[in-house]
């Protein structure tokens, strides 16, 4: 049963990749396909631990991360010389036009929010990862394994959150929401 599950997350994994591949080629954004992939990444997770814990989870990472590779360099080689294509004209308001101010504050402040701080909370949540396995009676090693891994996904999901918020306000409370399982976590003496 437990080699079902394992080869179950790696197919699911593989098949997220794709489906997010596919998204990300069409002409318009399609929330849908991204759904699917996105969906599949979490159905190969769930499988993955249900079938072997931690070391599931990590095939069936694995086996995405590898079809994420192949779909990729297949794009990469099969893609138009880049004589043939046209340089985007499109600016992002990532510099600023002549004249304009640099704004440095409030770019240094959404540098300390995205990267700092954000930092910190990705601990606090995979610290209360950690404690919420090590309640629930899981293995050492499991618990350790889903702290680590939790931090830097929390961290590259409530990056992208903080850097596509255009209100200062909105970042302080997605962040200050986002302490609160790592602050009951040290408060209760989950991370010990």
């Amino acid at each position: 049963m437990a080699d079902t599950l394992l080869i179950l997350a790696g197919v699911s994994a593989a098949c997220g990749s794709a489906a997010l591949r596919h998204a990300w080629s069409l002409h318009r954004r399609s929330s849908l396909w991204n759904a699917a992939g996105w969906g599949l990444f979490l159905l190969g997770v769930v499988t993955g631990w249900w079938g072997a814990g931690a070391w599931g989870v990590s095939v069936a990472s694995l086996v995405g991360m590898s079809a994420a590779l192949l779909i990729l360099s297949h794009a990469a080689i099969t893609s138009p010389a880049a004589g043939s294509a046209k340089a985007s004209n499109r600016r992002v308001g990532m510099l600023p036009e002549r004249g304009e101010p640099l704004h440095l504050r409030r770019r240094l402040m959404t540098f300390l929010i995205v990267v700092i701080l954000a930092m910190i909370v990705s601990t606090g949540l995979g610290i209360a990862a950690y404690g919420l396995m090590a309640l629930t009676g899981a293995a050492e090693a499991n618990s350790v394994v889903t702290g680590f891994f939790v931090t830097p996904l929390a961290w590259s999901i409530l990056a992208y959150a903080l850097l596509i918020e255009e209100r200062r306000i909105r970042q302080w409370a997605t962040l200050g929401i986002l302490a609160v399982p790592g602050a009951l976590a040290l408060i209760f003496g989950l991370s010990a």
